[in-house]
């Protein structure tokens, strides 16, 4: 008879194992798919898209990044965000990466493309932490063609077309913005108002594309008479406006009659001697934007009724 003994102990699985075993599979398989679907997003986004850490080197960027600013994804790696920043030296984007939190930034700014040219980018960020490190994800969507647009849109809105001066809804605009300023500030603020002397003959005799053509000269003429910061408006016809920041009234006389002797002066072919009666006025303490545009209403007539071609004021009522 063979001495008794205890039984050999097998391990038995518990219930449970193979259903731990299963899940920790599933989830290292969704891991695997959810890494492998961000990268396929991150590469495929028709924005550029590029990590920074928290010392403003790349970390990580995608292909559509390197295109725009025209660098190989090989040498994006090796840059710094102040390679591409316009405007802002390395203390400075240092300091803002810092500043950037989780709910980010969202603003319109310029990068550097490696050629030297500027672009404009609507910019997205936010941070995370990742690795024991914070990373700065930014999404960059290349807008140079719609802000381009967008000033098309915006001198086509503000401009006269024909001379290339203030329209008289911008020119008005700006005005306004003056008048407010010089109440604010003190300083002088001059207003001319002009128009050009039996225009309707020019007109008449030439046709509309010389009528065009003086006009367009005329234009030249004034910008270079005039002062850089000096506004110069159509104010509708052949009526102009200049109007002269920091002028008291001697300075905008003198102004309008640089511009009113440079018209006289001119050669306009072949309508050939051309004039222009000016009325000048400066801004008073207290007043409005009507009644400065009556007042230099007034002294350009009274210009007109002098004779013509030749500067008048008028003085607060």
């Amino acid at each position: 008879m063979k001495p008794y003994s205890e039984p050999a102990l097998r391990e038995i699985p518990s219930p449970g194992a193979s259903s731990v075993l299963v899940d920790r599979c599933y989830v290292e398989q969704l891991l695997r798919d959810s890494r492998s679907l961000w990268h396929t997003l991150f590469a495929q986004s028709r924005d550029g898209v590029v990590v920074l850490d928290q010392n403003g080197k790349v970390y990580d960027a995608n292909q559509r990044f390197a295109d725009t600013l025209g660098y190989c994804l090989e040498e994006v790696y090796n840059l710094h965000v102040w390679d591409w920043a316009y405007g802002l030296d390395a203390d400075e984007l240092r300091g803002m990466l810092r500043a950037i939190d989780e709910a980010g930034h969202h603003f319109e700014t310029q990068q550097m493309r490696k050629d030297g040219s500027l672009i404009d980018i609507e910019l997205s960020n936010s941070c995370t932490m990742f690795g024991g490190q914070k990373l700065i994800f930014c999404i960059c969507r290349d807008i140079t063609e719609r802000k381009a647009a967008e000033g098309r849109i915006r001198y086509l809105a503000t401009t006269d077309t024909l001379t290339c001066a203030a329209n008289r809804a911008e020119f008005s605009r700006l005005l306004n913005e003056a008048i407010a300023h010089a109440h604010a500030s003190g300083d002088g603020l001059g207003l001319v108002m002009f128009d050009l002397d039996h225009f309707k003959r020019i007109n008449d005799t030439y046709g509309h594309d010389i009528d065009d053509a003086v006009l367009k000269g005329v234009m030249e003429v004034v910008r270079e008479c005039t002062r850089e910061g000096d506004l110069i408006g159509r104010w509708g016809g052949e009526e102009f406006m200049l109007l002269l920041p920091n002028a008291d009234l001697a300075k905008a006389q003198r102004a309008a009659e640089r511009v009113r002797q440079g018209i006289e002066a001119h050669h306009f072919a072949p309508a050939d001697r051309v004039t222009a009666s000016f009325g000048v006025v400066t801004l008073a303490p207290g007043e409005r934007f009507d009644v400065l545009l009556k007042r230099v209403d007034v002294a350009l007539y009274r210009a007109k009724t002098a004779g013509r071609n030749r500067v008048a004021t008028q003085d607060v009522q």
